[in-house]
């Protein structure tokens, strides 16, 4: 292909997915600090300062004390030592919803709803809210993998001795002239995250082909037919079970390499997941199946036991969204995620400028064309995600989130509308501007 078919593949990906890839960037972008936002902006989430002494467990078996009634799903440890412990859990004929342990003091802090920054972010992100309401919401995502590694490969040829440009900023020259050089420049110093998302994200969707279309499976070890190693369920015995106290110190005796980032009952088994020796793997590449009725290990599986591919699967997420790192890692992620997100607005609203100049005067029906279906596919995300959002409440009704969440989720809804607008405006006035043009020349 020559320099010019690059550059064409490179800008027409911006001109036709621009504002949906924007999107996903956008979404993206947060939803690596998401859980530091709910940090931030929902005080019950926070630890006090201290010497830990209450384990996972111990705050587990603290929240079944309190509230017998309840169905315990999971308990997290935070993402730091600054989080208290997230246990999810549900009342009779009520949603689900998270109460926090300070890890310190051992205090039950608050229950909240499930929903949350993290939950609204990633629901966004993952699938649009599950728009259109089946597993087509997620490939509407995952398609976007194809013109954004269209993008970041194309960007290699258009962009020739990169490297050697990572201070060539301009500011001389017109407005386009300005744009093109903060476009350039952006684009080298955030390519190496361009393409750390583009091939997790083609990833993502040859993982889902793989499941819906060869062999269903989503794990290399769970309770169930969906795991390339499955176990059998564990039936209910006339026994009591072990405390999760005593089955949490088994599974550290038995694991002391094993940092337990979550426990939960799975097919009847007391299980454990967390970080080990592996590097750049999620929690989940490391996990513990014990008998919560004898104490036995029933299995033990480490990242790297699981053979390539599933070690591959479970890098993917750490980088994809930056969290092996620590929080500056996080911070690295959505700094560089938000260059991205100006790299594929930026790019479209060149290449337009540019058609303008060189009185092309057909541009403005792909652009029209793309805002149209991007705005009926905006349109259709939001009344998914009040379908969504609502579900997480008590009776069908809006789920309460802290002021300060509601503050911010309403500055940032409203923040990434008004960007919306202005670019969808510009693009529009540069296709009027240039009809207008075209039709004054052949009137002459």
């Amino acid at each position: 292909m020559t320099a010019k078919q690059w550059f064409n593949w490179h800008s027409l990906s911006g001109v036709w997915f621009g504002l949906l890839l924007f999107i996903i960037c956008w979404t993206g972008a947060f939803a690596s600090i998401a859980h530091e936002l709910d940090w931030l902006f929902n005080e019950p989430v926070r630890a006090t300062e201290g010497q830990s002494n209450i384990n996972l467990a111990a705050a587990y078996e603290m929240v079944q004390e309190t509230y017998p009634d309840a169905q315990i799903g999971i308990a997290f440890t935070g993402p730091d030592t600054y989080f208290a412990h997230d246990i999810v859990m549900r009342m009779p004929d009520s949603p689900w919803q998270h109460v926090y342990v300070d890890p310190y003091s051992g205090a039950i802090q608050a229950e909240t709803s499930f929903f949350n920054i993290q939950r609204f972010f990633r629901d966004f992100h993952m699938h649009f809210f599950g728009v259109f309401d089946s597993i087509i919401s997620y490939y509407l995502v995952l398609i976007f993998a194809v013109p954004l590694c269209i993008s970041t490969v194309s960007a290699l040829y258009v962009y020739r001795g990169w490297w050697k440009k990572l201070f060539a900023l301009t500011l001389s020259g017109d407005a386009r002239a300005k744009m093109a050089s903060m476009h350039k420049i952006s684009g080298v110093w955030g390519l190496w995250l361009a393409i750390v998302i583009s091939f997790t994200s083609i990833w993502y969707l040859f993982e889902f082909v793989r499941m819906d279309l060869v062999d269903g499976k989503t794990a290399f070890t769970d309770v169930g037919d969906f795991a390339v190693n499955p176990l059998p369920e564990l039936p209910r015995q006339n026994k009591p079970q072990l405390s999760v106290v005593e089955l949490f110190a088994i599974v550290k005796g038995a694991r002391p390499d094993l940092e337990v980032k979550a426990i939960r009952y799975s097919g009847g088994y007391f299980y454990a997941e967390g970080q080990s020796h592996d590097w750049v793997v999620r929690d989940r590449a490391n996990k513990i199946y014990v008998n919560p009725y004898s104490g036995e290990v029933v299995y033990s599986q480490t990242a790297s036991s699981q053979g390539l591919y599933w070690r591959l699967s479970d890098t993917a997420d750490p980088l994809h969204f930056g969290n092996f790192a620590g929080v500056w890692g996080k911070i690295l992620w959505f700094i560089f995620g938000i260059v991205i997100s100006f790299l594929v607005l930026s790019g479209t609203y060149m290449y337009i400028k540019r058609q303008f100049k060189l009185r092309r005067k057909d541009e403005h029906r792909g652009v029209v064309v793309s805002l149209s279906l991007s705005f009926g596919m905006i349109l259709c995300i939001c009344f998914y995600a009040q379908q969504t959002i609502m579900g997480y409440g008590i009776a069908g009704r809006w789920p309460e989130l802290p002021f300060a969440s509601f503050i911010f989720l309403s500055a940032w809804v409203s923040f990434t509308c008004l960007i919306i607008v202005l670019w969808s405006a510009a693009l529009l006035n540069l296709c009027l501007k240039n009809r207008g043009s075209s039709f004054k020349l052949g009137m002459n």
